[in-house]
């Protein structure tokens, strides 16, 4: 066989060529055609490309790789962790509490909030607080709570004599003065309390004392004394200051405060206190704090309320001192919080994001044109050198068939 110039230049040159455009044409039977071809009923094999065909499994590949191997809760915590630091966090809840006041400075909004936030009150204090304090009384973990605060609190209880001296100073200065005690005696002593006083008198008095109520009796003394508390009023506020200064009335109160105390009463009648004080407060959880709750949810406005509160935080710059001390202390307890539930919080948080449920949805919904953009825009250098790469691999194999076909054929033929 004569051996020419084709011999040697034409094998590489359709080899390059070859692997070129199979390489390209590989390429784009990634993505292309992106729909199915039917000839006489029947589909095209290879119609449509390969990732249109396979994009459900694709998309089911990528939203496992993404949840097993990327976002896996330790990473996200590790994430969370690195993001939420305090200072994050203060400042954080100091944007809310900034942003919150300046919301509120639109008359608006602070009308729409003054109505909810005074609905809200209103509902506290005329249902859920009754209810709960009601609920309260009933549990019988209030009595053992009851029983352990007056055994923990009031029996040890003992009053200083600087303490009884202070109490019995406001008693002497504000509640016992001559004063008080002088109007006590005019509204008290009305003809029917008068009236009932004598008669009780003349009943039960004996002895002696039977003769001179039943002689003399109360009614006149009586009279006479609110007639003299009632037209003598200086007279009788001195007459009453020296009888309190006689009796020595603040020093007798600070002996009997500092005297008193639960440890000295008889066993029998400590119990019997302790009882009755529990009886009466549980009694006070389940009717009186209730119904005074209800009554007081009934006779306030509370959306006036709430919008005088809202008005003053507002207008108050005592509030923005607040800010950053509120700020502070919040971070602080949400650190403490996420360091020990953080967490149990990333293993609630993945589940219910349902982050391979949102993947696998999207990819499904991306066309076959734009996920080959998408996935040409990320590899685009990459595969255009595939062609170029088949070209190359084709020029090796072409030359390899012009070495066959030129030494190593003649040289079998003529053995």
């Amino acid at each position: 066989m004569e051996v020419t110039l084709w011999h040697y230049v034409l094998p590489p040159i359709v080899g390059s060529v070859i692997g070129f455009t199979a390489d390209t044409i590989a390429l784009k039977m990634l993505f292309r055609p992106y729909r199915p071809y039917f000839v006489f009923g029947r589909q095209i094999p290879l119609t449509p490309g390969i990732f249109p065909r396979g994009q459900a499994r694709f998309a089911k590949k990528v939203a496992t790789t993404l949840t097993d191997k990327l976002l896996t809760p330790e990473e996200v915590q590790r994430i969370a962790r690195r993001l939420l630091t305090p200072e994050q966090l203060q400042q954080g809840i100091r944007w809310i509490l900034l942003y919150g006041l300046g919301e509120l400075s639109n008359v608006e909004q602070r009308e729409r909030l003054a109505g909810g936030l005074g609905h809200l009150l209103r509902h506290l204090f005329e249902s859920s607080l009754p209810n709960w304090t009601a609920e309260l009384g009933r549990s019988t973990f209030t009595e053992q709570a009851l029983s352990r605060l007056f055994d923990s609190v009031l029996l040890p209880l003992q009053v200083s004599r600087a303490q009884a001296d202070a109490i019995a100073g406001w008693i002497n200065e504000s509640i016992l003065t001559p004063e008080l005690l002088r109007q006590a005696l005019v509204n008290g002593l009305a003809p029917s309390a008068v009236e009932e006083l004598d008669r009780q008198a003349r009943e039960r008095s004996q002895g002696g004392y039977w003769l001179l109520a039943n002689v003399i009796g109360v009614k006149g003394p009586l009279t006479r004394l609110k007639e003299f508390c009632r037209d003598q009023p200086e007279q009788a506020r001195g007459l009453f200051a020296d009888v309190l200064n006689n009796i020595r009335l603040k020093d007798r109160v600070s002996d009997l405060l500092v005297n008193v105390s639960f440890q000295k009463l008889p066993p029998d009648t400590r119990e019997a206190t302790k009882t009755q004080l529990v009886s009466a407060l549980k009694q006070a959880l389940t009717a009186a704090i209730p119904e005074f709750s209800q009554r007081l949810g009934e006779n306030i406005d509370w959306q006036t309320q709430a919008a005088g509160l809202l008005e003053k935080s507002v207008t108050s710059e005592a509030i923005l001192g607040y800010i950053d001390p509120i700020a502070a202390e919040g971070s602080r307890v949400l650190d403490q919080y996420l360091s020990r539930e953080l967490e149990q919080l990333v293993g609630k948080f993945l589940p219910a994001l349902g982050l391979e449920e949102v993947v696998i949805e999207k990819i499904n919904q991306t066309s076959p044109a734009e996920l080959e953009d998408a996935i040409q825009g990320v590899a685009r250098s990459e595969l255009r050198a595939l062609p170029y790469v088949g070209a190359f691999v084709g020029f090796f194999a072409g030359f390899v068939e012009m070495f066959l076909l030129v030494y190593v054929l003649p040289m079998l033929a003529g053995g």
